[in-house]
């Protein structure tokens, strides 16, 4: 039997980004020793797409190459952003599954149609909205805190400091 490759699944399953649009893979890396978590990062000139194999949900982030890859944004942040009326979430995880890899590979096949399906701006590199995305991202950040703690949000310069 053929040893599983979740780093090759990708590659198949998003040769598109390769072929349709200019994406070249940038990195990819398994790591036996954490539950064989992945990862792959394709690139184009303007965007960066990493698909990340995490025990067993297969996650993807997308944003700016000039941005940290910690500041990038989930699928279905993007997706939200692009398709609101989409009306179908980026994330399924299957919480049972005959095999495995069956179950990581739907998973990829599936965000490889719903990221070429929803996402065509930012693949084409015409989407120009990371920072409207990075203020709603900010914004419901400051109101997840005041829900929780009942105070404002702290100011970039107060944070950490007794108010």
């Amino acid at each position: 039997m053929e040893q599983y490759s979740f780093i090759e699944r990708v590659k198949t399953s998003f040769q598109y980004l390769v072929d349709d649009y200019g994406f070249s893979i940038a990195n990819e890396r398994y790591d036996p020793q954490s539950f064989g978590n992945s990862l792959v990062e394709f690139r184009s000139e303007t965007t960066a797409i990493r698909l990340i194999l995490d025990r067993s949900q297969v996650l993807v982030d997308l944003g700016p190459i000039s941005w940290n890859p910690n500041s990038w944004f989930s699928l279905s942040s993007v997706m939200e952003f692009l398709a609101p009326e989409a009306g179908e979430s980026a994330y399924v995880f299957p919480e049972t599954w005959e095999s495995y890899y069956d179950m990581i590979d739907w998973q990829v096949n599936r965000l490889a149609h719903i990221l070429r399906r929803y996402c065509s701006l930012v693949l084409t590199g015409q989407f120009d909205a990371w920072e409207e995305l990075e203020r709603r991202r900010r914004k419901e950040a400051e109101n997840g805190y005041k829900v929780l703690t009942g105070k404002d949000f702290p100011k970039k310069g107060n944070v950490g400091r007794a108010a």
